[in-house]
């Protein structure tokens, strides 16, 4: 709709092609925060709950209960708990009945969930409960006998009929996020490329063809989503030199010409690179992508390295804000920097990559020790 008005309604200004859509996800994603945030606001004050009892008492119940005492935002109000035999006393639950005392408790009073949190519970007892609850018009739930020590993010997927647990949560794995930063990614490159990169680019190309031979842009082999190769494009910002597929720069490296550092330190050098993402080979936010040789050597440290090659490499990323760019010194800083890559794989949303892009543009005017 928009390039269809570019060039039919002449009065449009050029740009408004590009910026369109940037305004365009900028107010979605606003308005789904500033809804986001009300009803959290609902939640802590008393409103907008969902009255929900459990079937069943142990450790389960008991997490899930402390779970929503200490998240009021999460909005449920937990009535208290359905268990044949005796009350049990060692609970913070209040006791509401047997099992058969279920019914007519859903039919006198205001229920919005029965979250069934019973240990070792038969497909025929789901099915007489679902039964029951379903007669009373509410929603039912389960949670499963079951719990992983190591992975707080799992999350359920249907396949066809078949439930399936993914043991780590991906935002970016859902088709409307991935599209929501993709279009961000074509928007904002093209915007880089022909507004700055178009005027930018040939006047540093004459200071690097002067200052030192060799070609203007450096590329380089990267593995990209998927572990699949690609071509990294920087602007040279060294000699040329038999050890740039080998060994990363250093404070002090007298491989990087007097342009280069300046390109470095203001991370200009990496400008190509918005090449790389509208071709789809990167992110503007995403894992740094590390030298193909640095790839094995970090995988023999660092069991879980190759999970943060799931998504898409990225121009700037959650770990080079926090302070985990350039050189690698030690062990920790490589271990520091796939925890940061992998927190951000797990938590992305919008909000966050406009978040990173803010602080990269903010570390790059205040300066950064590592910027060489």
């Amino acid at each position: 709709m928009v390039v269809v008005s570019y060039f039919t309604q002449p009065f449009l200004p050029y740009n408004f092609v590009f910026l369109y859509p940037v305004m365009l996800l900028l107010c979605f994603a606003t308005e789904k925060y500033i809804i986001n945030r009300f009803v959290m606001y609902l939640r802590k004050h008393g409103y907008n709950l969902r009255h929900v009892v459990i079937l069943g008492n142990g450790s389960n119940a008991e997490q899930f209960y402390k779970l929503v005492n200490t998240n009021p935002h999460l909005g449920y109000d937990i009535l208290g708990y359905f268990k044949d035999g005796a009350e049990e006393e060692d609970t913070s639950i209040k006791y509401l009945g047997e099992k058969c005392d279920l019914p007519s408790f859903l039919n006198t009073s205001i229920v919005n969930e029965v979250i069934i949190a019973t240990p070792g519970i038969t497909i025929g007892e789901i099915e007489e409960i679902t039964y029951m609850v379903d007669k009373a018009g509410i929603r039912v739930r389960i949670i499963p006998d079951f719990h992983f020590q190591f992975y707080n993010r799992y999350e359920f997927k249907q396949f066809g009929n078949i439930p399936t647990v993914s043991l780590r949560k991906e935002p970016l794995e859902e088709t409307y996020n991935k599209f929501t930063k993709r279009t961000f990614d074509i928007v904002f490159s093209l915007f880089v490329l022909i507004f700055i990169c178009s005027w930018l680019f040939p006047i540093i190309a004459l200071i690097i063809k002067s200052g030192s031979k060799g070609p203007v842009l450096f590329r380089q082999k990267r593995l990209g989503r998927d572990r699949k190769e690609f071509w990294c494009l920087k602007f040279r910002s060294m000699y040329v030199n038999n050890d740039s597929d080998k060994v990363m720069a250093t404070k002090g490296d007298r491989r990087i010409t007097p342009i280069g550092s300046f390109l470095r330190k203001t991370s200009l050098d990496e400008f190509p690179q918005f090449w790389n993402v509208l071709m789809g080979h990167m992110s503007i936010v995403g894992p740094r992508p590390h030298m193909t040789v640095q790839n094995a050597q970090y995988q023999a440290i660092i069991n879980n390295y190759l999970v943060r090659q799931l998504i898409k490499p990225g121009i700037t990323g959650w770990a080079q804000v926090n302070g985990y760019r350039g050189e690698i010194e030690t062990d920790l800083d490589i271990k520091n920097r796939v925890s940061y890559d992998i927190w951000y794989l797990e938590n992305w949303s919008f909000f966050l990559d406009i978040k990173i892009i803010y602080l990269t543009v903010w570390n790059i005017f205040k300066g950064e020790d590592k910027a060489y």
